[in-house]
């Protein structure tokens, strides 16, 4: 049972597909919002690029935001003063 309805669900997803297909490529109307849908595409495409340049350049900070912190780390803790040579003198 479960099998026919996966069936019957493909093809009617196939059907709305083909049918949608055949509206745009087939119809005066079709057509007309195909021709007016382009420059929104274009404008789409070009704010995704923007977006992932965007996102690039902020992997990049957060890249070397890590190794600054990484090499900071590796001179010695922050501030407790028990790696530092002069901290043993200070408390005597």
């Amino acid at each position: 049972m479960a099998n026919q309805e996966t069936e019957l669900s493909r093809v009617l997803v196939g059907a709305a597909i083909s049918a949608g297909f055949a509206f745009l490529f087939l119809t005066k109307s079709g057509k007309h919002l195909l021709d007016s849908a382009e420059p929104w595409l274009d404008e789409v495409i070009r704010d995704m690029q923007r977006l992932r340049g965007t996102a690039a350049k902020v992997r990049d900070a957060v890249d070397e935001g890590r190794r600054s912190f990484e090499a900071v780390s590796r001179l010695g803790s922050f501030g407790n003063g028990q790696d530092q040579p002069w901290a043993s003198d200070a408390k005597h």
